[in-house]
């Protein structure tokens, strides 16, 4: 009897058919993942920017909320005294975006008349008058999905866009 090495070509016609099936099915689940990634940090941005606009007021304090875009992470200052500090109250801890999601930019109307803004802290302020400044939070994805996040100064609360809109367009 002659014994044979290998595979024929219908089992690894089958195998590679398997294959692009589980492809097929995975990859929009990947881009389905990022997706609820993306929602779901509009949605903890849209909830801290509301809840600073309603700290602010209630305890009249000044608050900003800071940015670090590089290391995709925010978080709550108070303003002490003459300084900004960090509290240890749990809604003010820093907080990372989710895996696939970044920062494009954080853009106030006080950072558009500024021509090098580097060196300076990238923030959102937040006063006790029920005023939070204009600002435009840019997020992005790995596949180039992007969402924007536009505060209204007067209500606190923020609009967002399923897409880049520049907000500050004149």
């Amino acid at each position: 009897m002659r014994r044979q090495n290998g595979f024929s070509l219908i089992e690894l016609m089958v195998v590679i058919l398997l294959i692009g099936a589980f492809v097929l099915i995975a990859i929009p689940k990947i881009q389905t993942g990022t997706e609820i990634n993306i929602k779901s940090a509009s949605r903890n941005l849209t909830s801290t920017v509301k809840y600073l606009y309603n700290e602010a007021a209630f305890k009249k304090n000044i608050y900003r909320l800071m940015f670090d875009i590089e290391a995709g992470q925010y978080w709550v200052e108070v303003l002490n005294g003459n300084e900004y500090v960090h509290t240890t109250e749990p809604l003010h801890r820093k907080q990372s975006l989710p895996g696939g999601v970044h920062f494009k930019d954080v853009v106030t109307e006080r950072s558009l008349n500024r021509s090098n803004l580097d060196d300076e802290a990238i923030f959102i302020l937040f006063l006790p008058t029920g005023f939070v400044e204009p600002a435009a939070i840019y997020l992005e994805t790995d596949n180039e999905t992007y969402y924007t996040l536009a505060t209204n100064p007067h209500t606190g609360g923020t609009k967002v866009y399923n897409e880049y809109v520049d907000v500050f367009a004149r």
